[in-house]
C-alpha cells in the first residue's frame, strides 16, 4: 500500500526495526494530526500481522483479513465519542485483548488514538499492562499532544516522530492532487497538514475563510452594523472558524514588529492597521482561552460567548470614528 511521501522517513524506520526484530511492546506516533496517519497506522499493523512482514504482500490470509477489516488479532481503539476521554473500561477490555492468544499464532497489535486523551484512571490501567508486556503484543499509541501523555506511559513506549512537511512541498503535492494552483495560505491557515488542507480545498472551504475576514473587517470599522451578522457566520461553525481569526490575529500581531512570515493570511494587513498591538494582544490571549473553554465545555452557549469576546474590541482606535463600508 502506498504511503503518503511526508511518512516515508519514519517508515524506513519503523521497517529497520521489523528487520532488526527490535519492535518495542509499545510504540507512540507523534503526528500531527491532518497528515493523514490512519495509512501509516495500517501500514505498520499488516507488516506486524502480513506473513511476509513489510512487503505487505496483500494476498496472504492475514492481509485478506485487513482489508475486510476484520482481522481478530487488530483492534483500534478511540474514543466513544469524538472530543471524549478514552474510559478506563475501555483500556481494561483492551487489556484483556493483549492478555489473550493470538488467533495466528502471532502478533496482537492494539492502536490507541489519540493517546492523550486517556483519562489518569485508563492511562494508569495501561500501563500496568506496558509494565509486564504480554508476549509478541503491539501497543501503538498516537498522538498529536506528546505533552499530555502520561510520563510513565513515554517511559515505556518507543517514540516515532513524524517530520513535518516543509510549506512547499505540501502546496506541490496539494496542486497535482486538485489539479490547480493553491494559494500558499491555505497551507497555513491548516497548519501545513497535507490532508486537512486538501479537505479545505476540496469542501471550498477558503471561500468561508474569505468570507469571514472579509466579514470581521468590516465589523473592525463598523461594530454595531455588523457584529450580530459575524456572530451568526462564526456560529455556522465556533471552532473551526475561531481557530481561523486566531491565525489573522497571530498575522497581524507580527506585522507590527516587521517579523511577518513569508506567507501572509488574506486582511492580516487591514487588521494591522486598524488594532493597535496592545489591542491585538489582548483580543488573542481572550481568544485562546475562549477557543479552550469550547474545546472542554462542550456545552457552552458559544453564542453568547463569542459575542462576549467580539464587544471587548470597543477599545480598538477604528472604532471610534464609523466608517461607510
Amino acid at each position: 500500500m502506498s504511503l503518503y511521501p511526508w511518512f516515508q522517513q519514519t517508515w524506513q524506520q519503523w521497517c529497520q526495526t521489523l528487520a532488526h526484530d527490535l519492535v518495542s511492546p509499545a510504540t507512540l506516533l507523534v503526528v500531527k494530526d491532518g497528515m493523514g496517519e490512519a495509512a501509516f497506522i495500517e501500514a505498520a499493523a499488516r507488516s506486524l500481522l502480513c506473513v511476509h512482514g513489510a512487503e505487505l504482500c496483500g494476498y496472504c490470509h492475514s492481509c485478506q483479513l485487513m482489508d475486510a477489516q476484520s482481522h481478530p488479532d487488530f483492534h483500534w481503539v478511540q474514543p466513544e465519542q469524538e472530543g471524549k476521554s478514552i474510559t478506563v473500561d475501555l483500556v481494561r477490555q483492551i487489556n484483556q485483548l493483549a492478555q489473550a492468544s493470538s488467533q495466528f499464532g502471532g502478533y496482537r497489535v492494539i492502536v490507541i488514538q489519540p493517546a492523550h486523551l486517556m483519562n489518569e484512571s485508563a492511562a494508569n490501567a495501561l500501563l500496568k499492562t506496558l509494565e509486564e508486556p504480554p508476549s509478541h503484543c503491539c501497543f501503538i499509541l498516537v498522538t498529536d499532544c506528546v505533552d499530555h501523555v502520561l510520563p510513565t506511559i513515554l517511559s515505556r513506549c518507543r517514540q516515532l516522530h513524524v517530520p513535518e512537511p516543509d510549506q512547499t512541498i505540501v502546496a506541490e503535492w496539494l496542486a497535482k492532487e486538485t489539479g490547480q494552483d493553491v494559494a500558499p495560505y491555505m497551507v497555513k491557515l491548516n497548519d501545513s497538514a497535507p490532508i486537512r488542507a486538501l479537505q479545505f480545498i476540496q469542501s471550498q472551504s477558503h471561500e468561508d475563510y474569505l468570507r469571514l475576514v472579509e466579514l470581521f473587517c468590516h465589523f473592525l470599522h463598523s461594530p454595531l452594523q455588523f457584529i450580530h451578522t459575524l456572530v451568526d457566520e462564526i456560529q455556522t461553525s465556533p471552532l473551526t472558524r475561531l481557530t481561523w481569526l486566531w491565525y489573522l490575529l497571530t498575522d497581524a500581531q507580527k506585522l507590527h514588529f516587521q517579523t511577518q512570515d513569508k506567507i501572509t493570511l488574506p486582511k492580516s494587513e487591514e487588521v494591522a492597521q486598524c488594532l493597535s498591538y496592545s489591542m491585538l494582544y489582548q483580543q488573542y490571549r481572550e481568544l485562546i482561552t475562549l477557543l479552550h473553554r469550547l474545546e472542554v465545555h462542550r456545552g457552552l452557549n458559544s453564542e453568547l460567548l463569542v459575542f462576549d469576546w467580539l464587544s471587548k474590541f470597543k477599545g480598538a482606535p477604528c472604532l471610534s470614528t464609523p466608517t461607510v463600508i
